[in-house]
């Protein structure tokens, strides 16, 4: 295998676990937000808001991270 061959199979196999990465923070901000949606108990509603601030930078930085090296 050629030294172009390699390096494009390790750009792809970056790429599907970035988008991977993606798909599994939003999963599970879907998640806390299904669990924020069902939940009456205050101290249970604090983490649930702190739980998806969370995620959403982590979702925001994934993406970032995606642009900046992909496109």
């Amino acid at each position: 295998m050629t030294k172009k061959k390699r390096d494009e199979k390790t750009r792809r196999r970056d790429l599907d676990n970035a988008v991977t990465e993606i798909g599994n923070i939003r999963n599970s901000l879907n998640d806390a937000y299904t669990h924020f949606n069902n939940t009456t108990d205050p101290d249970a509603l604090d983490a649930c808001i702190f739980e998806i601030s969370a995620l959403r930078s982590r979702y925001n930085t994934a993406l970032k991270h995606y642009r900046d090296r992909y496109y």
